[in-house]
C-alpha cells in the first residue's frame, strides 16, 4: 500500500492522456447509465464497474479515478505478497519486490494489467505450493475474473493456468484427481460471474465479438505493431527514453523472451531449485505477446511483473542482488511516472484536479469547449483519438468509436456518419495526423467515407493553431460564435482557456 501510495501522489498532478482519458470517458458514460461494448467503445467492463463503485467514495472526477486505479494495483500486490510472505519470503525481500513491481507498473492509466497479473500470480503461485481444493478454485477464478478486466489478460492467464497443470502433473506437483477439476470448474464459474452477468445486457455479446474477436481476426492483429526494439536494432519505439534507458528498455524486451523459457526448462531439469519459479514463468511465457504487440516502453512495462518476479526469486538470500533488481526497475521506470516536463506546462483543472497541461492542449480545449457551447446534446465530433476531450468537457460521444485509429470497413463508416447525423452535429475537430508516422493511418485513409461526409457538409473553418494536421469543421450555414472567429483568424487564444467546473455538463 505504501509504495502505491506514494507513486499516486507523484501522479495527481500528472498530464492526462488520450488512453486515460478513454477510461475516465467510460466512467462518466457508465454513471449515466451507458454500458461498455454495447454503447461505446470500451475496455472490458469490470474496470469501468471497479472505477465507478470507487467513485461514490472518491469522487466522480479524475481524482477519483486515479485513487481508483491505484487501489486495485494495491490491493493485488498486497495479495501477491502475502502470498510470498506465507512461502517464507522475508520482509527485506518482499519490500524489494514491492518497490521494483509499484516502480514497473507503468502507466498510470494501466494499473488494471498490472494488477490481474500480479492476482493471477498469486493465485498460481498459492496453488503451486500447497496444492487444495480450495487453491484450485482460486486460481480458476482468478482466470474468470480477469475476462472482466481484460480479454487478452485472460487469455494469458487461461493458457499459463493450463501450462502450469500440465507441467504439475509431469512433475509430480499434482495428481490428477476429479475434485480438482470439480473445483477448477466452480471457481472458474465463479470468475466469469460479473462478465456472464454483463452478456444479459442486449447487444452487449454482439459488440464485444465483433470487436475482440472477429475484428482482431480480420485485421490479423491486436494492436498497432511497433518495430520490436531487439538489443541489436535501433531502437526507434523508445525514442522518449533516454539513451541509456532505451538499451536498459531493450534488455528487458530480451529478457521477457528468454527469462520464461529457461525458468521452465530449470523447472523440468532441476525440480529442486526450478519449481518454484513456473507460476511466474508460466504467465511470462504468454504475457510477452502482449510487449511485442506493440513494443513501446508502455507495453514493455506492463508485461514486466513475471519477468521481475523470476529475477527476485532467482535472487532469493542474496540481499544486495534483490536490492539491485528493485533500484534498477526504479531507475528504468521513473520517467515513465512522471515524464519530464515541458517548461511551458501549468496547472490547469480538470474535474476536481488541477493537472500539468501544454499550452497545445488547453487550445485545443478551447476551441473544443466553445464549439460545444449551445449546441444540443451531441453537438461535437472528435476524431480520430479525442475521447480525453470529451471527458474534460463532459460531453458525450454522438459515435460510438471514439479511438479510431483503424482502418474502418464500408459498415462501420456508414455507422459512424449516421451518429453524426442522427446527433445533429453541428462541429466536428479531426486530427489528419499520421499516427505512428504511418500515412496510411491518417483519419482520411482509415475513414475515407467520413471524411468525404465531412467536406461535402462542413465548413473547414480552421487549420493553424492547432496544427497543420488538425481541421476544424462547422457545418453548413452554422455561424461560428463571435469569440470563436476571432481565435480562428488568429490562430491565438482570444479569450484565457476557459475553467473546467464552467464547461457544459455531460448530456443525460
Amino acid at each position: 500500500m505504501a509504495t502505491s501510495s506514494a507513486m499516486l501522489c507523484r501522479r495527481l498532478r500528472a498530464p492526462l492522456g488520450a488512453d486515460e482519458g478513454y477510461l475516465w470517458y467510460g466512467v462518466q458514460q457508465l454513471r449515466q447509465g451507458q454500458w461498455p461494448h454495447r454503447d461505446f467503445k470500451s475496455y472490458e467492463p469490470g474496470r469501468y464497474l471497479w472505477c465507478g463503485l470507487l467513485s461514490l467514495i472518491a469522487g466522480p472526477g479524475l481524482r477519483g479515478l486515479r485513487i481508483a486505479t491505484h487501489l486495485f494495483f494495491a490491493l493485488a500486490l498486497t495479495l501477491a505478497l502475502l502470498a510470498w510472505r506465507a512461502h517464507g519470503a522475508g520482509w527485506i525481500e518482499l519490500a524489494f519486490a514491492a518497490i521494483a513491481l509499484t516502480a514497473l507498473s507503468q502507466p498510470q492509466h494501466k494499473q488494471f494489467e498490472h494488477a490481474t497479473v500480479l492476482a493471477a500470480w498469486a493465485a498460481f503461485a498459492c496453488l503451486w505450493w500447497w496444492p487444495s481444493a480450495t487453491t484450485f478454485a482460486c486460481a480458476a477464478f482468478a482466470v474468470g475474473l480477469a475476462l472482466s478486466i481484460g480479454f487478452n489478460l485472460f487469455l494469458y492467464a487461461a493458457a499459463a493456468l493450463v501450462l502450469m497443470l500440465g507441467i504439475g502433473v509431469g512433475v509430480g506437483v499434482f495428481v490428477p484427481d476429479p475434485g480438482a477439476l470439480v473445483a477448477l470448474a466452480g471457481g472458474g464459474a465463479i470468475g466469469l460471474l460479473p462478465f456472464l452477468v454483463a452478456c444479459t445486457s442486449r447487444g452487449f455479446t454482439r459488440q464485444f465479438y465483433q470487436r475482440r474477436v472477429a475484428t482482431v481476426l480480420a485485421r490479423g492483429q491486436s494492436n498497432l505493431g511497433l518495430p520490436l526494439p531487439w538489443p541489436w536494432r535501433r531502437p526507434g519505439s523508445l525514442h522518449a527514453l533516454d539513451r541509456p534507458r532505451q538499451w536498459a528498455m531493450q534488455g528487458v524486451f530480451l529478457a521477457l523472451w528468454l527469462l520464461p523459457p529457461t525458468a521452465l526448462l530449470l523447472a523440468m531439469l532441476a525440480p529442486a531449485r526450478g519449481t518454484v519459479l513456473v507460476p511466474a514463468a508460466a504467465l511470462g511465457l504468454f504475457l510477452v505477446h502482449h510487449a511485442a504487440s506493440r513494443a513501446d516502453p508502455a507495453h514493455i512495462t506492463q508485461s514486466s511483473a513475471p519477468a521481475c518476479l523470476l529475477a527476485l526469486q532467482l535472487c532469493t538470500g542474496l540481499p544486495w542482488l534483490e536490492a539491485g533488481v528493485a533500484f534498477f526497475a526504479l531507475w528504468l521506470a521513473w520517467p515513465l511516472q512522471r515524464p519530464r516536463l515541458d517548461a511551458r506546462m501549468a496547472p490547469h483543472a480538470a474535474g476536481d484536479l488541477a493537472i500539468d497541461t501544454s499550452p497545445e492542449t488547453l487550445r485545443l480545449l478551447q476551441v473544443a469547449a466553445q464549439l460545444a457551447e449551445g449546441g444540443g446534446p451531441s453537438p461535437l465530433f472528435l476524431a480520430p483519438a479525442y475521447p480525453v476531450l470529451y471527458a474534460w468537457l463532459g460531453l458525450r460521444s454522438p459515435v460510438y468509436d471514439t479511438f479510431a485509429l483503424y482502418p474502418a470497413t464500408i459498415a462501420t463508416q456508414q455507422a459512424m456518419i449516421d451518429g453524426l447525423t442522427r446527433a445533429g452535429v453541428v462541429a466536428a475537430i479531426v486530427s489528419d495526423a499520421p499516427v505512428d508516422g504511418r500515412d496510411a493511418l491518417r483519419f482520411s485513409r482509415t475513414h475515407p467515407l467520413v471524411w468525404s461526409r465531412l467536406h461535402e457538409d462542413f465548413t473547414i473553418v480552421h487549420r493553424a493553431g492547432l496544427g497543420v494536421d488538425v481541421q476544424v469543421f462547422v457545418r453548413h450555414g452554422v455561424e461560428p460564435a463571435t469569440e470563436m472567429a476571432g481565435s480562428m483568424a488568429t490562430g491565438l487564444p482570444a479569450t484565457a482557456a476557459p475553467r473546467i467546473d464552467a464547461m457544459p455538463a455531460a448530456a443525460p
